[in-house]
């Protein structure tokens, strides 16, 4: 496990247009994320890309990438003694996801609501992570994040599977030391992924199931966020771990992992403890997501949950399987310190979308 560098936060992925072309995004890691992580702007191959910056064809370049192929999402998590929660507001331009599951850690019990709806109908994706909301409505399901780059709001309003009511309100709250992680990295093919992570949040407020309300408390609930903004490969797959908590010693922990991790000098493979965050590195998850690997980290998980999603379409196929875990860990820190977790919940995800 190695200490991140720090290097100062640009204000942009990309600084600048050269003859209507957009340059290559800033490649790094820094320990904020960016008021203009304009992603969007980034060339990549496709269909319509010999007609980038020409006179007005070039606009409808511009609009197909940006519209049609460029993905973004924020989703989160928190968990509190017997509860975990997990939502999102996506889009992915030709249709958008919404979804919100609430599960019983004693009994593994789960209340959902998935929800996918065409372009961006009810959608609607804030810039960025520092400021604005996202906002995702359709039919029993309404979520709402609003952004403050080291805080969080969410609301929201649903109506499960087996028609209970669902709401929350929950906060966000990092402290001003904390280290956040926001990463530029190119993935293969000339495609471009930014993304915003913090793992070791504070979260209050309550969420209501039926008629029990849950009380999230701020000394024993956590949670986890994850912005990003990508142009996505035509077959994305990846296996992520996302998790916060305690360790043994009264530290606060969370930890974030992919594999497999792009081909970049940086990553977003990280653990927080006590808001410090410490980078990952050799990561490597499991293929059934029961343990990963890393230098410096042991991290085995149990079975709480599980929720999926499936939309098979003509040109789109999209899995995605979550398995709300306990996860035990062991670690040590490039200072020399030691911790253990020996309950920590969170999620692993499996993933493999065609689009």
């Amino acid at each position: 496990m190695v200490k991140p560098a720090v290097v100062p936060a640009p204000r942009s992925v990309i600084d600048r247009l050269v003859e209507r072309r957009a340059t290559e995004p800033h490649i790094g890691a820094w320990d904020q994320p960016l008021d203009n992580p304009n992603i969007e702007d980034a060339q990549i191959a496709h269909a319509l890309d010999r007609f980038a910056g020409m006179p007005a064809i070039g606009r409808v370049e511009q609009l197909y990438r940006q519209k049609l192929r460029l993905k973004s999402w924020q989703y989160m998590t928190a968990v509190t003694d017997d509860l975990f929660i997990a939502f999102v507001v996506g889009t992915a331009g030709f249709a958008s996801n919404g979804f919100v599951y609430a599960a019983e850690l004693p009994s593994g019990r789960v209340h959902k609501r998935f929800a996918i709806t065409p372009l961006m109908k009810g959608t609607k994706l804030a810039h960025s992570s520092t400021a604005a909301a996202h906002l995702f409505h359709a039919r029993n399901l309404s979520v709402a994040i609003e952004n403050r780059g080291r805080a969080f709001s969410a609301h929201i309003d649903a109506r499960t599977e087996a028609k209970d009511k669902l709401r929350a309100q929950l906060e966000f709250d990092s402290e001003p030391a904390d280290d956040h992680l926001a990463v530029c990295v190119p993935l293969p093919d000339g495609r471009w992924n930014y993304t915003h992570k913090f793992a070791a949040f504070s979260v209050t407020g309550h969420v209501t199931i039926g008629d029990r309300r849950i009380d999230f408390a701020r000394d024993r609930s956590f949670g986890t966020m994850d912005f990003s903004k990508m142009f996505a490969l035509r077959h994305a797959v990846w296996r992520w771990i996302a998790l916060s908590g305690k360790t043994d010693s009264g530290k606060r922990v969370g930890i974030n992992l992919v594999d497999p991790t792009p081909g970049a000098p940086i990553s977003e493979n990280a653990l927080w403890l006590d808001g410090k965050r410490h980078a990952l590195t050799n990561v490597q998850v499991a293929q059934d997501l029961t343990s990963a690997r890393a230098d410096g980290l042991e991290l085995e998980m149990s079975d709480v949950a599980e929720v999926a999603q499936r939309l098979d379409l003509p040109l789109v196929r999209h899995r995605l399987r979550h398995v709300v875990g306990a996860f035990r860990a062991k670690f040590s820190t490039s200072s020399g310190a030691r911790e253990n977790i020996t309950r920590a919940v969170g999620i692993a995800e499996d993933y493999d979308t065609w689009w």
